[in-house]
């Protein structure tokens, strides 16, 4: 029989009608395995138009085995091959929040089982477009959206576990550490000291500038009749002028002050963190 060139379900039909002939020259048995063999031909044909291409491809490799029809054998292998290069593949992670693999981490791909282990390094090939992937550690569930595309190779879908601990870290416990520290508040003096100085210099520094050319703060005399404005003008800026003195002496006492009451206090203990067991000297309390 000579078969030219037509769609992939017109050969399906032309085995169909050849096959009680084929049955009758070879036996029941090989009849049997060629209907398996157009089967799986027609099956995996409807499940790609649906888009289900991983299944479609099973479909056509199982029809491509040699023991199957010359004809259906190569159109499910060029099929099968075609359908290798569309099919995206994806590989499964699971980290903690430090970036460390949880290779004991069962992956469900849209409710369905895929994987209870992450350590073979296995990828996957999955249907393109939209797909919910369920990752499951000790308990603790994490969910991921992906869309896939046609062609896809090599993605590497991560989902994070939050406060999950490393499985390379050692358990936290024993007793409290102490860490020695001195309180705050002269700190807080010196700097209001240091602010109060630098006010003061202002001051100072204004009311000197405020004193008339025609006066002498070191005689504390002016140039002029008894009456005369600038002796007001001098009087005032020299009266801002001690007023700045003052703050900025005071500003410095309190600095200084400060400071020394900082460091001359003795440190008290502060409760900080805690040490593995086993890991240096414990202190009791």
């Amino acid at each position: 029989m000579t078969f030219r060139s037509r769609s992939s379900r017109a050969i399906a039909r032309g085995w169909l009608f050849a096959l009680p002939l084929v049955a009758a020259l070879e036996g029941e048995s090989a009849a049997a395995s060629k209907d398996e063999c157009l089967e799986a031909h027609g099956r995996a044909q409807d499940l790609r138009e649906k888009g289900q291409l991983a299944r479609a491809k099973q479909m056509f490799m199982t029809c491509a085995q040699s023991s199957c029809p010359a004809l259906v054998q190569g159109d499910c292998a060029r099929n099968s091959d075609e359908l290798s290069h569309l099919l995206p593949s994806v590989t499964f992670t699971a980290r903690d929040a430090t970036a460390n693999d949880l290779p004991n981490t069962t992956v469900y791909v849209d409710d369905v089982l895929v994987t209870t282990r992450l350590d073979d390094g296995r990828s996957y090939e999955l249907d393109p477009g939209k797909h919910t992937l369920r990752y499951v550690h000790e308990g603790k569930e994490t969910t991921l959206k992906v869309v896939l595309n046609q062609g896809e190779k090599g993605r590497v879908l991560i989902a994070t576990f939050v406060g999950t601990p490393s499985p390379l870290e050692p358990e936290i416990s024993g007793p409290v550490v102490s860490s020695p520290k001195r309180p705050s508040f002269p700190l807080v003096v010196a700097g209001l000291g240091g602010a109060a100085a630098i006010a003061g210099g202002l001051l100072l520094g204004i009311g000197l500038a405020g004193v008339p050319d025609r006066c002498s703060i070191s005689t504390r005399e002016c140039a002029g009749p008894p009456n005369d404005p600038a002796l007001e003008d001098a009087r005032s800026s020299v009266s801002l002028a001690n007023a700045g003195t003052a703050i900025a002496v005071g500003g410095a006492v309190m600095l200084a002050g400060g400071l020394l009451w900082y460091f001359l206090q003795p440190p008290s203990d502060t409760r900080t963190g805690r040490l593995p067991l086993g890991s240096g000297p414990l202190i009791s309390f």
